[in-house]
């Protein structure tokens, strides 16, 4: 078992106890934008993280007598933890796989077995590539988890797609009513059968007796709700997707990056939060800067601004204009043409402006 959930309102929270450790961690993501960070993972991304661990678990077996534990990657899958819930249990699993490898090798398969899609272990099972090197074991095993990782990723994305796209061929149907369609496919991932036991709030952190609980309940009036047992990766994909659809939350895919990602803030939001890939400013950025240049590029204070811009720019990469002078100067200059195209004055005005402002 991987874990538990339980969805509170538009929250979805995680709960699992790390093996070695006995440590409980939990944690809370958006719902939905979880589901969505994880579609929108790059494999160059992943494939980062996998090899970091790689990395980690040879330089251990290479420096110690006894096999590595679980605690000596516990910071680092802590971090993961933070990032995304999906992420990490892949991660988490690797850890674990790693760990098997040095001394319990036999049971490798039926864990293994138990955890892939049947497409991904089909592939690879019936050959395993196990051998006393530690590099080139932990290599195999990153292989197949991350090929895992990304055949459920790419499934998910494609699922996502036919519960919200208009031009699906489900499109006659609700949301809920597609999910259901493609929860009935033969391996969809999305039907599985799911342990249910009543928690609440409070009693979700499990670090209270039922004396304190009780008090806890009548003082702070917890909800009581459903939390669910986690046993593959399948298995928290569905229910998030599932309270995501049936909780009405808006799933968009945005008009920079091209990924799903669920609004966090305003519902008519176009842009994600994230980062793309080769990308140093968040998507919202790059989609309220495109906006704005849309909007004013006929403008002639903005057409006036961008020349300046670029002529004290020229200046600030031939040794002209020290750095803060410039950063001082673009700063008033902006300020400077919002106001003059928000208060409808010239063009004529604005140039008189940045003559005030020009640095010598």
């Amino acid at each position: 078992m991987l874990g538990w959930v339980l969805f509170n309102d538009k929250d979805l929270w995680l709960r699992f106890t790390m093996s070695s450790t006995g440590s409980v961690e939990k944690t809370s993501y958006s719902l939905g934008g979880a589901l969505t960070d994880f579609t929108a993972v790059s494999p160059q991304i992943s494939e980062k993280l996998f090899l970091i661990l790689r990395k980690k678990f040879v330089a251990d077996v290479s420096s110690r007598i006894d096999t590595p534990t679980m605690g000596a990657y516990v910071p680092f899958l802590r971090k993961a933890l933070e990032t995304n819930p999906y992420l990490f249990i892949y991660l988490k699993f690797y850890a674990e796989c790693l760990i098997l490898s040095c001394d319990k090798r036999d049971d490798l398969e039926p864990v293994l077995r138990s955890f892939l899609c049947d497409e991904v272990a089909n592939e690879f099972l019936p050959n395993m590539l196990l051998t006393n090197d530690a590099d080139q074991t932990a290599e195999w095993l990153g292989k197949v988890i991350g090929r895992d990782m990304e055949f459920r990723r790419s499934r998910t994305k494609a699922q996502i797609e036919d519960i919200v796209s208009p031009d699906s061929s489900l499109a006659k149907y609700t949301p809920a009513q597609r999910l259901y369609i493609l929860k009935c496919e033969n391996s969809s991932g999305l039907d599985g059968s799911f342990k249910m036991q009543i928690a609440s709030e409070y009693d979700f952190e499990r670090t209270a007796n039922l004396g304190t609980v009780k008090a806890s309940l009548i003082n702070n009036a917890s909800t009581v709700l459903a939390e669910y047992e986690i046993n593959k990766p399948d298995d928290l994909i569905a229910l998030e997707l599932f309270h995501t659809v049936t909780n009405q939350l808006p799933i968009k895919k945005c008009r920079c990056c091209g990924e799903y990602f669920v609004p966090s803030g305003r519902s008519d939001s176009e842009y994600c939060s994230r980062i793309s890939l080769g990308e140093n400013k968040r998507c919202a950025q790059i989609g309220a800067m495109r906006t704005f240049k849309g909007k004013y590029a006929e403008n002639p204070i903005y057409a006036e601004y961008n020349r300046a811009y670029k002529r004290n720019h020229s200046r600030l990469r031939n040794g002209k204009l020290y750095d803060e002078e410039f950063r001082d100067w673009s700063a008033a200059a902006r300020r400077a043409r919002d106001e003059f195209i928000n208060e409808n004055k010239t063009v004529e005005q604005f140039r008189l402006r940045l003559t005030e402002l020009e640095i010598d």
